[in-house]
């Protein structure tokens, strides 16, 4: 978590590093605070237990020095790189029993896909960042996004993204792991998912496979499961209801199969962003192959372009899995390889780019999304 003035420009106050720490301190409370305070402290003492006595006879908070100084001053013991360390390693008491299964990723990880990476942030990071932008307008922030498209094509990790850019608090949880076998208990994780995003605000709460729980109503076979069906929708509603009265919860979701969520959940204040995430196009998919090349050993002379052109109708799991084949086939052909290379691709490339033929053109599998898009997508 990187606190370098540089990156506000206020100045180097301690009020300025006080209202930057403060913004990476949603959900704290005052025994929290005093904890990360005392973190902080010991990190600076086990980088600097030489002169500990003389210097925490002197403490303060060193205002003049950027981050970045690795040595401290000579008047000075907790700099801002043991804060940054105490942020990065601590978590709040509201947070203890809440769990969080995103892992870290870096929009430089996702290829392609400027326009959408564009739009999630400002409709997620600005309300929660600068609420007085909408305020100042007289109008509500957004209070729901949903992305929805192909599987395979990064709409959950465009979400890993954004929750690793963001300095807000983020819940997840996956939309099938909230039912029960027991009476009444799915509607009440529902309430307490949503109590404790509202606790810990600013939040971001993404619920993956979201048409789990936000299905249409009668849309279950019996009358059993068409009974929880509606009493599962009637409490997400209630809490998404409360979510717009609140500010400071943003409801993220995600799913493969948007013609099987509820016509209410659509309506705006609840989602009122709803973006496609499709298939890549070309250039999308030179971005998101020279992304792979970065993580994995390939040769360097790979025709990018041509490759780019032999996926047309992969999604980018579908790209990932070329380049992992390909390194098996490498591996098998000779245990010492030290590189992918171009024929190992083209070796693997034919069987995996021709399901991904059949699977858009003849199961027609992207009907539904765009059937979808012209009823609900955002402009």
């Amino acid at each position: 978590m990187n606190l370098d003035p540089a990156a506000g420009g206020e100045g180097n106050t301690v009020d300025y590093y006080a209202s930057q720490i403060s913004l990476r301190t949603s959900g704290y409370v005052a025994r929290d605070l005093s904890l990360l305070c005392r973190r902080a402290l010991l990190h600076a003492l086990r980088d600097n237990p030489d002169d500990m006595v003389d210097r925490i006879a002197r403490l303060h908070i060193d205002q003049a020095e950027p981050m970045e100084t690795d040595a401290p001053t000579s008047s000075s013991l907790v700099q801002w790189k043991n804060f940054s360390y105490a942020l990065a390693h601590f978590r709040p008491s509201q947070q203890v029993q809440i769990e969080s299964t995103l892992p870290k990723r870096s929009w430089e990880e996702l290829g392609g896909y400027h326009k959408i990476k564009d739009r999630i942030r400002k409709a997620t990071l600005l309300p929660l960042s600068q609420p007085t932008l909408f305020s100042r307008l007289g109008i509500k922030p957004p209070s729901g996004v949903l992305l929805y498209g192909p599987s395979g094509c990064g709409k959950t990790a465009l979400v890993q993204a954004l929750a690793s850019e963001s300095m807000m608090n983020v819940m997840s949880i996956n939309g099938p792991e909230i039912f029960s076998k027991y009476l009444g208990e799915t509607e009440l994780k529902i309430r307490r998912l949503f109590a404790n995003a509202k606790r810990i605000a600013p939040c971001i709460l993404f619920i993956d496979e979201f048409d789990a729980i936000g299905s249409k109503r009668g849309w279950s076979h019996g009358e059993s499961s068409g009974g929880v069906n509606e009493r599962v929708m009637s409490t997400l509603l209630n809490e998404m209801d409360g979510v717009e009265g609140r500010q400071g919860v943003i409801v993220i979701g995600c799913t493969s199969c948007p013609d099987q969520i509820d016509d209410a959940i659509l309506r705006p204040g609840r989602m009122d962003q709803v973006l496609y995430v499709g298939l890549p196009d070309l250039e999308d998919r030179k971005e998101i192959i020279q992304a792979i090349m970065l993580r994995m050993t390939v040769e360097a002379s790979l025709d990018v372009d041509t490759l780019a052109r032999q996926t047309e109708f992969c999604t980018g799991a579908d790209i990932d899995q070329i380049f992992r084949a390909a390194g098996t086939v490498a591996l098998r052909e000779d245990i010492e390889a030290d590189s992918i290379k171009n024929a190992h691709i083209q070796a693997v490339l034919a069987d995996i780019a021709e399901r991904a033929r059949q699977r858009v053109i003849e199961e027609d599998s992207l009907l539904v999304y765009e059937q979808f898009q012209n009823a609900h997508a955002s402009k």
